[in-house]
């Protein structure tokens, strides 16, 4: 007999397994899904079985034990790693390893696996729950039942929603998360597997742990952008995945949140998703605010310009008179994020990304956040040598500063600056803080204290050329004003007062039947089903080249598939460089039905230097 072994190995794409001997004492008790110990090279490592064959090779190498008779995987299962290993260009171990307990030797021979029975299911449905509050936000799982998955874009939440469960459930719950250490993950995984805890509270790799049974998947906060994983392989979204599994358990799914993504809310609004509530025709979604709203405050406003300061007068009063928290938000690191030449117009920018560099005051140097570029600011211009080169914009280095400024010689508040580079320590103190931060700061603030809230060049993120950017704020302040208290103080600066996101404050059904107009007249997503490809090589020639004629092998097989596509690209990414490397990439905008079943067909014919990123949060990034 011959056993097709995934190995739990990192492995190029284009290996998904390897074929085994069976020895004939392990014959009778070898079955599809267990954990075997295997040789591998010049190691003993770990593999799943994905198959059996009645056929025989002397030349092959033997299985060396199994290391539990309980199958930890079913057929369907490893079936399903195997697609998605397929789609998103990686090998099927990568899927394994997110699956399985840390592999332990010791600790595995000594295990013990239930065997229990697969639940049968009624109908599949997907529904959609809107909340505004805390109150509201419980009655979702007021009714809780057992073998239930509930995945949450970050570990701040999961705490948060453990204790909005009935008490009698709170016992029967696990978390899951990628910060737990190989004890707790072992000990909890055992838990899942066993169905001793039912009820699992976990991130978004929680979506890919082996359930004997689900019948209700919630995905809540289901707006946020962390329930895509952007910044690691393989780059799913957590949305994408739920297909999978709802036909791999035939379950519910739930999509919950106080700000329905745009997607979600098309889905609702074309009758795609069953809606926990009524629709009104005119309102739509969302009835009348309860809270008041944010205030505007002008940058064109003469007062303003006449002050010289990154915060009006009346902030700056604000600030100064404010007794309790305060939290100022600017999604940007740094002191200045632009060094401009007023003379000959010269900006400085990383000689490898092309990006403009960002100034940090503590050490005077100008640096690039995509790679390790750095140079000693000199105010004398390296183009015409005139000594008018200035810095402008403001990342959170700059407000510190203002704000001590402001404060003088007061020493009221605890002021802290909370970034993605600098996350200080919040140190119990007996006054309350200033928090000056990027979104990395939001899990940090103590809403209940927080009597001001200020929200800094948000223009410059409504900017930003992606066609997510405008969603993407909107959750943001949405994000504010569901924590908030009503009695707190929430201002915004724009120089903009009249786009579309501040229109909507009051009315929110604007903004998305706006904004998703105007992705249909793109085919955009959820019209069209986006996928970005892209390639890094050290040069930038040699990048494009290759992915000119991955386009050129890309058009062939749509027309061999006879499948249509819209092509964007090629295209050079931004920043340019980053990593080491220069990138050029891709996208198709696909109509088709199952888009990801085009996406593996059309993977065929990607070279294995590209990556890949379906339903991306950038269309330009790498």
């Amino acid at each position: 007999m011959i056993a097709k072994i995934i190995p739990i190995k990192r492995l190029p794409r284009n290996f998904s397994s390897f074929d085994y001997t069976v020895a004939e004492n392990i014959e009778d008790s070898l079955k599809v899904g267990q954990l075997v110990e295997i040789p591998f090279r010049s190691k003993n490592i770990f593999g799943v079985v994905f198959s059996i064959e009645k056929s025989d090779n002397e030349k092959l190498k033997d299985i060396k034990t199994i290391i539990n008779e309980t199958p930890i995987f079913t057929k369907k299962q490893l079936e399903m790693y195997i697609i998605l290993a397929e789609i998103y260009l990686v090998s099927p171990t990568t899927f394994l390893k997110m699956a399985l307990l840390p592999l332990q030797k010791r600790k595995l021979g000594k295990i013990e696996l239930k065997n229990i029975e697969k639940i049968e299911t009624k109908e599949i449905k997907n529904s959609y729950f809107f909340y505004q509050s805390k109150q509201e936000h419980k009655k979702l799982f007021k009714e809780i039942t057992a073998n239930t998955l509930i995945i949450v874009p970050e570990v701040r939440h999961i705490e948060e929603l453990k204790k909005m469960l009935p008490k009698k459930q709170q016992e029967k719950v696990a978390t899951w998360y990628s910060e737990m250490s190989d004890k707790e993950k072992f000990e909890t995984w055992l838990n899942i597997k066993n169905e001793e805890k039912n009820i699992v509270i976990g991130t978004r790799n929680s979506i890919f742990l082996p359930f004997n049974n689900l019948t209700k998947i919630i995905l809540d906060y289901e707006h946020d952008e962390n329930l895509k994983s952007w910044d690691s392989t393989p780059k799913f979204h957590t949305k994408d995945i739920l297909k999978f599994l709802q036909k791999l358990y035939s379950c519910e799914i739930l999509f919950a949140s106080f700000s329905p993504s745009f997607e979600k809310y098309y889905e609702i609004t074309k009758s795609k998703l069953d809606y926990q509530g009524e629709i009104n025709k005119e309102k739509l979604l969302f009835p009348e605010k309860k809270k008041n709203l944010p205030s505007l405050v002008n940058l064109s406003n003469n007062n303003f310009i006449q002050n010289k300061s990154v915060f009006s007068l009346d902030l700056e009063d604000q600030i100064k008179n404010t007794e309790k928290d305060i939290f100022i938000y600017i999604n940007r690191r740094g002191f200045a994020t632009t060094t401009i030449c007023h003379n000959c117009g010269y900006i400085a920018r990383d000689p490898d990304s092309n990006m403009p560099l960002i100034y940090e005051k503590s050490t005077n140097k100008l640096y690039s956040p995509y790679s390790k570029y750095s140079q000693k600011f000199n105010p004398f211009c390296p183009k015409c040598k005139s000594e008018l080169l200035k810095n402008y914009g403001y990342g959170t280095e700059l407000i510190e500063q203002e704000v001590y400024k402001i404060l003088n010689t007061k020493n009221t508040h605890q002021v802290l600056k909370l970034d993605k580079d600098s996350v200080q320590e919040l140190k119990p103190q007996n006054k309350p803080k200033i928090i000056i931060g990027t979104n990395a700061a939001f899990k940090s603030i103590n809403w209940e204290d927080t009597e001001l809230i200020i929200f800094l060049d948000i223009d410059r993120q409504l900017a930003i050329p992606e066609y997510l950017s405008l969603e993407n704020v909107w959750h943001t302040i949405q994000e504010v004003e569901y924590y908030r208290q009503n009695s707190s103080q929430f201002y915004i600066q724009t120089a903009n007062p009249e786009h579309t996101v501040f229109k909507s404050l009051g009315e929110k059904d604007r903004i998305y039947r706006t904004d998703l107009n105007n992705r249909k007249n793109l085919a955009l997503f959820p019209y069209q089903y986006i996928v970005k490809y892209y390639c890094g090589t050290d040069t930038s020639l040699k990048s494009k080249e290759i992915t000119e004629q991955t386009v050129r092998n890309i058009n062939q097989a749509l027309t061999k598939l006879e499948k249509s596509a819209i092509v964007l690209g090629p295209y050079e990414m931004q920043p340019k460089y980053f990593r080491r490397q220069y990138w050029w990439g891709f996208a198709l905008k696909i109509s088709d039905k199952n888009p990801l079943s085009l996406i593996r067909q059309l993977n065929q014919y990607i070279p294995g230097n590209f990556k890949i990123d379906p339903n991306p949060v950038s269309l330009l990034s790498p």
